[in-house]
């Protein structure tokens, strides 16, 4: 990876924030994101949930799924792959708040990956069994 290490994992709300509403995002964390050199990690798992999203119509995009995936992947991200260790700690996440098994492997996977989870998600934030970066987006209003 070009001598840059990944200290980062998006979740799947944050990668959506990057890609398609920018200007939600606060520019203290939008200065990290756009930092030259920094790569970020993305769980496969978020690939899905955008995908159960548009199948849904929930999530419209701009272009097809696969062409929106090409585009959304950009060079400084690296989407982790699921694997024995990332299901195993998903299965013992110590009083996790959330009911949600993407939930799970999206922390899980920072956790095996010792990466900072990078959220928007309030029922993550104060969960201290994992390294969370929380913010809060900018919302319609306060982008006026």
């Amino acid at each position: 990876m070009g001598g840059f290490e990944v200290r980062y994992l998006l979740d799947t709300g944050v990668w959506l924030r990057a890609v398609n509403e920018l200007l939600t995002i606060p520019p203290e964390t939008l200065r990290l994101l756009q930092t030259s050199g920094e790569l970020f990690g993305l769980p496969a798992i978020s690939l899905w949930e955008i995908g159960k999203k548009v199948q849904a119509g929930k999530l419209p995009l701009p272009k097809e799924l696969a062409a929106w995936f090409k585009d959304a992947l950009a060079p400084n991200l690296t989407v982790l792959p699921l694997t024995l260790e990332v299901v195993s700690d998903a299965m013992r996440l110590p009083e996790f708040p959330v009911r949600d098994p993407a939930d799970e492997l999206i922390v899980a996977t920072a956790r095996v990956h010792r990466l900072t989870l990078l959220t928007t998600d309030t029922k993550l934030k104060g969960y201290r069994h994992a390294r969370i970066q929380y913010f809060t987006p900018i919302s319609e209003d306060r982008k006026k």
